[in-house]
Order: structure tokens, then C-alpha cells, then sequence
């Protein structure tokens, strides 16, 4: 693997690390509970939820609880919508409704939450709630008890029995069931400019500078033809994260990803002024000079809080 223009400690929830450090269950949405943070009161501040580059606030509800689970849309989002089988990671906040107390949110631990929607994997009001979001967006959901931990409540006493739950779940990233690796096409001839070429365009939020952005990608050499590095090798799980316009990947990808859309799938021909240049990279898997071909899937991207 060839990793030496990513730096992926950024987003712990996507990309290379062990499944304990990535893809640990959340302890407010996972279907046993075992351990969970106490329960604190959210902050009554004055915060805009349409903003999604803060922590939602959840006001305390009043009033009886519903019965059926309900959906609102703080915010849409845009491109593909979201459905059984999609990898996603996500950002949440969750109150008890009988409190009006916070009892888990993914803002305060740094990290996002990853799971496959709709195949069990997190409480049934997830797994039915979240269906149709499109990345981008933000949903309150009020989740009854039957959809949740029902009379026994979580296993360590944070979430009470028959206790109907909210959240303020933010999509950040989806990697679709039916996305797969793409095959790259490698051009007759090196490069000396950056050539970039919308292979799919996406229907989401364009790429700026300072965005955090969610990717998996294929890299070819153009001499040779031979695939240096994948993301998809290490799973679907497995795409990264990185800020645009911090230095944390070659200069190709930096110029090369900006105007993208998500959903989009974009190839990237990149000269050797744009990459790795006279000295190559990874002990002579990119050999210097050497032009490099990269086909890009842009799963998610979102504004960091200013």
C-alpha cells in the first residue's frame, strides 16, 4: 500500500484502521448495550441546526411522547439517496425523551459512526429513519421504545425502560451497495498538465477549498499500467478523509478534486510535477518521472466550523 500523500488521522471512523478503532459499535445505537457514557444535559445555548458544522442542539420535548416513529428534515441533502445495504458514516446527537438529557453524542467522543444501513446492525428506528436521507443532510428522529431498547432499556442504565428516544443524525458519507471498484483506462502517453475528466458527475455538494472530504480511489502508473495502491483492496469500509487545501495529499489531488460533486466518480491524470516528481515515492512502486493515474468515487464532503 502506498499511503505516503494521505494523512487519514482526521476522520478515525473511514480508513485504515483495525475495526476496534474504526468501526467500534456507538453505545447509544448499537443493538446491546454493555457500557455507555452518563448521561449529561445537552447545553441550552442559542445554536442554529441548520448549521452543520456545529453539534446540533436538542430541545427538551413536551408533552406525551409519540407512538409511531417520526421524521423531520433540518436540513436535505443532495445526490443519491440513501437506502438498504449503503455504507455510511454518520454524525449524531441522542436525548432521552422523558429527560430531555443527552446520553451519547459522536460530537463529543471526535469521531463519526459507521454502519450499513438496514441490516440490523443499529437500532430498528436507524435503520428505518435514516432510508431516503441524501448526504449533506440532517434529520431529527423521534424513536418509540419498540424501535429502540424497548422495557429493558440499554444495558448500562443510561437509556431508561420504555424510553423513547431523539436524534440529530447528520449523513455525512455514503458508499452505495451497487458502487464498485472502478477499471482505469491508462493513456498512451505521460502527461506534462493535470488532465481531470468527469467520468460520473455527481449531483451533491460541490468540493471547496477547506472542505473535508470522504473518498475511495484507484491509482494506476502510466508506464507500466500497474495499480500502485487501492482503497477498495482493504474493503468498502475502507475509503479516507482529508481537509482540501492543507497539503495532505499530492498537489494533483489538490487541484484535481476542487468543483467535484458528490456522488461523482472523476478521473484524475496527474503529471509528475503534480506528484511525486524526480524521486518517486514508496520504494520504487512509483518510480520517478512517472505519471499517475487515479480514478476518484467522492462519497461525502462538508464545511469545517469556522
Amino acid at each position: 500500500m502506498v499511503a505516503l500523500f494521505f494523512i487519514v488521522s482526521l476522520i478515525s471512523a473511514c480508513g485504515g484502521g483495525s475495526e476496534s478503532e474504526s468501526q467500534a459499535p456507538s453505545p447509544a445505537i448499537e443493538k446491546e448495550t454493555t457500557s455507555s457514557p452518563a448521561p449529561t444535559p445537552t447545553p441550552a445555548v442559542n445554536i442554529d441546526n441548520t448549521d452543520m458544522a456545529s453539534k446540533p442542539y436538542i430541545q427538551p420535548p413536551v408533552g406525551e411522547p409519540p407512538a409511531d416513529l417520526l421524521l423531520e428534515d433540518i436540513v436535505t441533502g443532495s445526490g443519491d439517496l440513501v437506502g438498504i445495504g449503503d455504507f455510511l458514516i454518520m454524525q449524531y446527537v441522542g436525548v432521552s425523551y422523558s429527560t430531555g438529557l443527552q446520553f451519547d453524542a459522536s460530537w463529543d467522543r471526535g469521531e463519526p459512526f459507521g454502519f450499513e444501513l438496514g441490516l440490523g446492525n443499529v437500532i430498528a428506528g436507524w435503520d428505518e429513519g435514516i432510508v431516503g436521507m441524501a448526504p449533506g443532510g440532517r434529520r431529527l428522529l423521534t424513536i418509540p421504545p419498540d424501535m429502540a431498547y424497548g422495557e429493558s432499556g440499554s444495558g448500562s442504565g443510561s437509556i431508561g425502560p420504555n424510553e423513547t428516544l431523539l436524534f440529530v443524525v447528520d449523513l455525512l458519507a455514503a458508499v452505495p451497495v451497487d458502487l464498485e471498484k472502478p477499471v482505469v483506462s491508462i493513456p498512451n502517453e505521460p502527461a506534462t498538465e493535470l488532465d481531470v475528466l468527469d467520468i460520473v458527475e455527481g449531483a451533491g455538494r460541490e468540493v471547496e477549498v477547506g472542505d473535508v472530504v470522504y473518498v475511495h480511489y484507484v491509482g494506476h502508473s502510466q508506464s507500466n499500467g500497474a495499480q500502485f495502491d487501492a482503497s477498495w483492496d482493504r474493503g468498502r469500509p475502507e475509503f479516507i478523509g482529508f481537509i482540501i487545501g492543507q497539503g495532505n495529499v499530492i498537489d494533483g489531488w489538490e487541484e484535481g478534486l476542487i468543483g467535484m460533486k458528490v456522488g461523482g466518480r472523476r478521473e484524475l491524470i496527474i503529471p509528475p510535477d503534480l506528484a511525486y516528481g524526480e524521486d518517486g515515492a514508496g520504494g520504487g512502486i512509483i518510480a520517478p518521472n512517472e505519471t499517475l493515474v487515479f480514478v476518484v468515487d467522492l462519497l461525502g464532503a462538508y464545511a469545517l466550523p469556522n
